[in-house]
């Protein structure tokens, strides 16, 4: 009993000091913390969002190509550049060049890989057979 008494007395002092301790340490951790903790900290607890109900409208008289910084004239500028590009020019022949190219690539390559040689039927069987414990396979199989 009396031992019982210490324990129920001893342990919950032990416990009040060992966190009076933390929490001193996690509060000046807390304290020295550096500038972007306070901005973090907000951000895990979802702080500082605009809420969805606030989502501003569009002004009626606003165009998406209003907000391009492109004008007209430098617009036209590139699409000239574009269509003076050799590489922009349509082929009347594509498949055949196409066929081609890949022709000169697959020259590049070295000879193909000759024809696998797999095992013969009776080497597959030999190597079924040695897996073939019955004190295993005789539950498996059903009649």
């Amino acid at each position: 009993m009396k031992n019982t008494a210490i324990l129920l007395c001893g342990v919950p002092l032990l416990l009040a000091t060992a966190c009076t301790s933390s929490f001193s340490k996690v509060r000046s951790a807390i304290n020295d913390a550096p500038d972007w903790y306070a901005a973090r900290r907000t951000e895990i607890r979802g702080e500082g969002y605009p809420s969805v109900a606030e989502i501003p409208t569009i002004d009626a008289s606003w165009t998406p190509g209003a907000a391009l910084s492109v004008s007209a004239v430098d617009l036209a500028s590139l699409q000239a550049a574009f269509d003076s590009d050799p590489r922009a020019q349509v082929s009347l022949n594509g498949a055949a060049e196409i066929a081609a190219i890949a022709a000169e690539i697959r020259a590049s390559f070295g000879p193909p890989l000759p024809e696998a040689d797999f095992l013969t039927e009776t080497e597959i069987a030999a190597i079924r057979a040695s897996f073939n414990v019955p004190r295993v396979t005789e539950g498996l199989m059903t009649p």
